[in-house]
């Protein structure tokens, strides 16, 4: 079902060894990609929630076998794509994040330089899961990937590749600890990373997140930019200095340079025809073209002229790089924490995403029907998050979730298993986890809407449902 590209689109090109990151192992990953996965997808019955009605998927099974089987009827329909995918740390946690020692049988990192042979392992899984979440993105789509200081790098220059140096849109800082942790040597770190790219930065939308202040005024003028001169159209001005004409002059003072080139005439508070103002903008004309047509309320309120843009309460505002509890009240890692033991009654999954970052990534780029996926699902807080921007929003968006049934407890190098909390508490895989998340919110969330609103949650629009897939083999 996936053909193989061509083999020459299999090589890696030796002449530009120098300018790219190459490792032992990459014309094998990215072959991965497209070879056949030799599998299919099959619902498990009675797994999910609302099933006959819902267009949520949770799946089970490798991710890179499900990116494959997705293709078929996914390709170029997601709209944004978050994933939490292993950062690489060498610690001992419930997941593996341990990928400096290759595997036997893997890439052979002793070929590499030194100081990348310790994401030779993490790049060769990483690379082919990339090349075939491209694929399924929008023309106007977007990836964000999660990340710490370990493959910040490696991860930031496999993406320029593949998804292109100029569909790069930056890197968010989320502030993940109210507190510092002290297991680094020389600081306490509070912070990772979100690295951003689009399928397609000239159609992705930009990143938003709330209202600016209705009435907030933004002025033209911007001195030390270039000197141009921008045309006004007729009645595009509101004055606020009474109706007359005013001649042309030299308005420009102290640091501002602004010099009307026609005279205006003002009736019934606008200017009756078009005149020009020479000075350093902030606007181009265009821009000044764009917000005239589209009913922009433009205000000068005297000589000397100072024109302003005049907000509207229902204009969005783009979202600062940094995400952060102090500024824009995206949660920290202790509130993912607090998450998982207010549904669990135990802390069954370190680290978890605050369901609320992933709200907010959700509303800052995506709308009405869009699709968003996250194929390192991890404990599920993409779809707890999905669903929380839905019903503040009133809006029906849809999921479509993959984890591997990774085992919650591994054997020890001495023979002896190693259990979890997870374990324990009745959750042999991680996928256990997933769906029991999934459940458990969706039951939260239905008791809040049905409190507020009566046994109905259509009118919130969030669809609180879900079908449960599984890898199976390729027969049917």
């Amino acid at each position: 079902m996936n053909a193989c590209p061509p083999e020459d689109s299999l090589q890696i090109d030796a002449s530009a060894a120098s300018f790219g990151l190459n490792w032992p192992g990459k014309a094998q990953a990215r072959r991965a990609a497209w070879t056949d996965a030799g599998m299919r997808l099959r619902e498990v019955a009675d797994a999910g929630l609302h099933a006959d009605t819902t267009r949520n998927l949770l799946i089970e099974g490798d991710n890179l076998d499900v990116l494959k089987l997705l293709r078929a009827d996914h390709a170029g329909t997601v709209k944004l794509i978050y994933i939490d995918p292993p950062y690489n740390t060498g610690n001992p946690l419930l997941y593996n994040d341990d990928f400096r020692t290759p595997a036997p049988g893997g890439a052979d990192a002793a070929h590499a330089p030194a100081w990348l042979r310790p994401h030779v392992a993490w790049l060769s899984m990483m690379y082919p899961r990339l090349l075939l979440a491209r694929e399924l993105l929008r023309e106007d789509g977007l990836i964000f990937i999660s990340i710490g200081d370990e493959e910040l790098d490696s991860l930031t220059q496999i993406g320029r590749e593949i998804f292109g140096d100029e569909n790069f849109c930056g890197h968010l800082i989320w502030e993940r600890k109210k507190k510092p942790s002290f297991l680094d040597a020389r600081m306490g770190r509070v912070t990772e990373f979100i690295v951003c790219f689009a399928r397609d930065r000239a159609k992705a939308p930009a990143f938003t997140a709330g209202a600016v202040t209705d009435g907030k005024k933004y002025p033209f003028n911007n001195a030390g930019n270039g000197v141009q001169v921008l045309t006004f159209p007729a009645r595009a001005v509101s004055f606020g200095c009474g109706d007359g004409v005013i001649a042309p002059q030299d308005m420009s003072g102290g640091n501002i340079v602004t010099e009307l080139l026609d005279a205006v005439e003002i009736r019934d508070g606008v200017n009756g025809n078009a005149f020009r103002l020479k000075g350093e903008w902030r606007y181009a004309q265009a821009t000044l073209d764009a917000l005239v047509t589209e009913g922009a309320r433009i205000t000068i309120r005297k000589a000397p002229f100072r024109p302003n843009l005049v907000s509207r309460s229902k204009a969005r505002k783009k979202t600062a790089s940094l995400l952060s509890y102090r500024t824009n009240g995206v949660p920290t890692n202790e509130d993912g924490t607090a998450e998982i033991r207010a549904l669990f009654g135990t802390d069954i999954m370190p680290y978890p995403k605050p369901s609320g970052l992933i709200a907010y990534l959700v509303d800052m780029v995506t709308g009405e029907g869009d699709t968003v996926m996250d194929f390192f699902a991890g404990s599920g807080s993409t779809a707890h998050g999905l669903w929380r921007a839905d019903i503040g929003a009133g809006l029906r968006r849809r999921f479509i979730l993959v984890q591997s049934p990774e085992p919650t407890r591994q054997r020890r190098a001495n023979g002896m298993w190693k259990t979890s909390p997870a374990f324990e508490a009745g959750y042999p895989t991680i996928f256990a986890i997933t769906l029991e998340r999934l459940r458990r919110t969706a039951t939260a969330l239905s008791g809040q809407l049905e409190a507020h609103s009566g046994p109905t949650t259509e009118s919130a629009g969030a669809d609180l449902g879900f079908r449960v897939l599984q890898v199976a083999g390729g027969e049917s």
